[in-house]
């Protein structure tokens, strides 16, 4: 991120056109391996209509990186109290713009690979706020890279089920409320306040659905429940909700630290019968 903002600020006073091919020359393209990486093809089109948005959070977004660092050293020392097995230093860090694609984001490499975290201050800002408390949203990534330590079977494959796709992200929602248990649900909840009032109906709904799509390793599957730019019966995202609800059943005769182990093999006939439990209501 430091090297972004060189050619950001030179090319301010550039028209639109060349402000977008400094951007691409000077940045993107020299840093296009971390962008693949993370799973983002950058294009000059994206760039262009992301940043006169961008443009108006400029100044937030430097001081989010600013202050970044210091907040991640002290709510990690947080975590690894908490979880004094984990071993989320590990994990290489990255701070760049996302294009409003993702807030903070893991892309899984495959078994044995380090799982390298994405923070985007531009979407931090957007999905959040200006005034947005980074803690849960950094017990929710590192709890992922936790899990992957724990059940690397369902938290590394790149194509997992989607049972197992929906228990990564429900685990790691249930996690950052368990050691953040000030929060509220739509924090919990990333700041989504649409996915926490979602009816208990919808909740059902939707409950069915993933029971009929359960084993599926197809990506398109899994799509109508966890991914952010669903448009559908429901919210986006609703997996989030139905795991952190399925975890919290779960989780009221075991111990977080051994839910994280459940893995492949495991962890479908524990996980179903809540699930379809919360289909019938």
């Amino acid at each position: 991120m430091p090297a972004f903002w060189k050619p950001y600020d030179k090319g301010r006073a550039l028209d639109s056109p060349q402000r977008v091919e400094r951007l691409m020359s000077e940045f993107f393209e020299p840093n296009a391996a971390a962008y693949r990486l993370a799973g983002l093809t950058v294009t000059p089109q994206r760039v262009r209509a992301w940043l006169p948005k961008f443009d108006g959070m400029s100044d937030a977004a430097r001081l989010l990186h600013r202050a970044f660092a210091a907040i991640y050293e002290t709510q990690q020392g947080h975590f690894t109290q908490a979880l004094p097995d984990s071993q989320v230093k590990v994990s290489p860090v990255w701070l760049m713009p996302s294009l409003f694609t993702f807030d903070a984001h893991l892309e899984p490499q495959g078994p044995g690979q380090p799982l390298p975290l994405f923070f985007a201050p531009d979407g931090i800002l957007r999905f959040h706020g200006v005034d947005a408390d980074l803690a849960v949203l950094f017990a929710h990534e590192w709890f992922h890279c936790y899990h992957a330590l724990r059940a690397p079977l369902i938290s590394l494959d790149p194509k997992p089920g989607v049972h197992e796709a929906l228990w990564v992200e429900g685990l790691a929602t249930y996690a950052s409320q368990q050691l953040h248990p000030e929060a509220t649900l739509t924090q919990v909840l990333l700041d989504d306040a649409a996915l926490a009032a979602t009816p208990p109906a919808v909740l059902q709904r939707a409950a069915r659905a993933m029971l009929d799509v359960w084993e599926s390793q197809d990506p398109a599957a899994s799509t109508p429940f966890l991914d952010m730019g669903y448009r559908g019966d429901w919210p986006p995202r609703v997996g989030y909700y139905a795991g952190l609800l399925a975890a919290q059943q779960l989780g009221q005769r075991t111990s977080l630290q051994v839910m994280a182990g459940w893995d492949r093999g495991d962890l479908s006939h524990r996980l179903r019968p809540v699930i379809e439990s919360l289909s019938k209501g």
